[in-house]
Parts: C-alpha cells; sequence; structure tokens
C-alpha cells in the first residue's frame, strides 16, 4: 500500500513523442516543405522514403523500435512528397524536383551525407535523389522498393480507387507479422486516410495520381556514382514489388554489399526486419539481429552464424 504522508517522486520529465513532429521550411526552389527531423546533430542520418500514397508521418509506423533507434543513435529526416498530405499538388514536381528540394533541405539542416532507407514506392524517389549526389550517400537500403516501371494497376489498384477506400492499400495478410505490434492496424487507417484527405475531404488524388504515372513511365537513372555499400532486402513471395525489381537493382548500383532474401515472406518485409536494416544503417553490415531464448543481440557475422 502506498504510504500517504510520503510524496511520489513523477518520473516522466516532459511529453511522450506521438510521432514525429511535421515541420516547414522554404528551399531553394521557392517552394515549402513539409518534412520530420528526429534526432540529433552528429548522429547517423537516415533518409527515409515511404511506400507510395504516404505522408510525411508514415514513418511513426517504423517507431516501434523507437528504443533501438535511439539506441543505435541514429536521426531520421523525411520531406514529404508532392500532392500527398498536407503538401498541395504542383504538376511541374516529379523525381528530379523532388529530390532537389530534398538535397536543399539537407543543405539547411547542415547534413553532408546520408543513409538512404526506402520502402516500396519511394524506390524511385529514392534513386533519383542518390543519382543527383552520390558522394554524399553514405549508404543505400532498399526494402521491397520499386526500382522502375512499377506499374499498381496491374492489381487493380488506381488513384481514384484509393481514394474511395484509402485502408484497400493497407490491406496485409491475416499471417503477416505486422499485427503483432500493438496499434498498427488502427495507425494504419490513420495514415491511410491522412494521405488522401489531409487537405480536405474533396481534394482529388492529384499527387498519388502523378506518383503512379511516373511509377510506370520514368526509368532508372544513372546510378554509378553510388559507391556507398548498399543493402538490399526482399520476400521471395512479394507479389506487389516482386523479384525482378530487386534484380533491376543489383544491375544499377555498384556496390551490392548484401542481399537479404527472406524465404516465404511477401510485401511487409520493410516491418518484419525494421531492427535489421537499422542495424545495418548504423553498423553497415558488421552487426547482423539475432533472438536467442526471447532476448535480442545485435552479433557480429562470425557470432551470428554459430
Amino acid at each position: 500500500m502506498t504510504d500517504q504522508t510520503t510524496d511520489i517522486t513523477v518520473l516522466q520529465d516532459g511529453f511522450d513523442p506521438l510521432g514525429p513532429t511535421v515541420r516547414q521550411a522554404q528551399v531553394s526552389s521557392g517552394r515549402t516543405v513539409n518534412y520530420i527531423d528526429d534526432g540529433a546533430e552528429g548522429e547517423h542520418t537516415l533518409l527515409f522514403f515511404g511506400g507510395a500514397g504516404t505522408t510525411v508521418r508514415a514513418f511513426r509506423l517504423l517507431e516501434f523500435a523507437r528504443s533501438l533507434r535511439r539506441q543505435l543513435q541514429i536521426r531520421v529526416v523525411s520531406v514529404e512528397r508532392n500532392g500527398l498530405g498536407q503538401t498541395p499538388f504542383d504538376p511541374a514536381v516529379g523525381f528530379g524536383e523532388h529530390a532537389s528540394d530534398v538535397w536543399s533541405l539537407l543543405d539547411q539542416l547542415e547534413i553532408e551525407r546520408v543513409s538512404v532507407v526506402a520502402i516500396s514506392g519511394g524506390g524511385p524517389y529514392a534513386a533519383h535523389l542518390a543519382a543527383a549526389n552520390g558522394d554524399r550517400i553514405r549508404s543505400m537500403h532498399l526494402a521491397c522498393a520499386g526500382s522502375e516501371n512499377l506499374d499498381v494497376a496491374r492489381i487493380g489498384l488506381s488513384a481514384t480507387a484509393i481514394a474511395s477506400d484509402p485502408t484497400a492499400w493497407w490491406r496485409f495478410p491475416d499471417t503477416s507479422s505486422v499485427y503483432r505490434v500493438p496499434g498498427f492496424a488502427d495507425s494504419v487507417i490513420e495514415e491511410a486516410t491522412r494521405g488522401v484527405f489531409a487537405r480536405g475531404r474533396d481534394t482529388p488524388p492529384e499527387g498519388l495520381a502523378q506518383a503512379f504515372e511516373l511509377y510506370r513511365d520514368v526509368g532508372m537513372p544513372d546510378l554509378r556514382t553510388v559507391r556507398s555499400p548498399s543493402f538490399l532486402y526482399w520476400g521471395s513471395e512479394d507479389q506487389l514489388v516482386p523479384l525482378a525489381h530487386m534484380h533491376r537493382w543489383q544491375q544499377a548500383l555498384p556496390n551490392v554489399t548484401c542481399t537479404r532474401l527472406y524465404d516465404g515472406e511477401g510485401h511487409d518485409v520493410q516491418y518484419r526486419h525494421w531492427d535489421q536494416i537499422l542495424a545495418d544503417v548504423a553498423f553497415l553490415g558488421e552487426r547482423i539481429v539475432v533472438c536467442n531464448d526471447g532476448r535480442a543481440v545485435l552479433a557480429v557475422p562470425d557470432r551470428a552464424q554459430a
């Protein structure tokens, strides 16, 4: 029983985050960008590109491993894409213009080198960003990320269809491990609706429609200047972004250090193995996540094999 005559020290000395804070900045193009920046100066900067149709706050869906990210001293920066979330649609902004705006913001933040992490539909955006400044890329991490000619219409989805039922884009199989993350299923509903309706219920899905056209029509840029280590993460049964995209990245990137192919897994590799992606960002492949008797450790590869 609590002693009613003794004060209780409150351990909480600040607010716990409810997801990343969205900030704004005007970049060299004159455009205003919405972005997040969570971490400390001097930490490894993870530049994040979320999947198709996601907003800048989509990164919070990966913050179930925030404690690990903070332990590894990883700072995350992400810039919202054209016509999604709170960012107005500009028909003149494609892959190249977005890349220029991101680099301009990084200059403002005095961030010189970044580890680029892209999932799913974030892949083509990451490719154009890396092609523009290959010498500033510390490492590339591509998780079931589209390369080029990613035509989502082949699976019966369109911008109009997603706008009429935003959560359809987020339906994982019942066997997916994402359902083991407390609150994940509810959070994706919030992200899905934010992506389409953040600027009003009647806002047309122009940003998503443009993105689908770019995915289908714009080829892979020349990535030969990106000589930093590259890591690929794929599920062998991924039907949305099949293995052909993984092979295309292998052809395009000069230094694919590691390909982590997960047998029998689908298009949720980025969630199942987010801890390994974070470890690769921090250690560039020199540590492997190993779980033993309910305890996770970051082991050196030789010990991980034992």
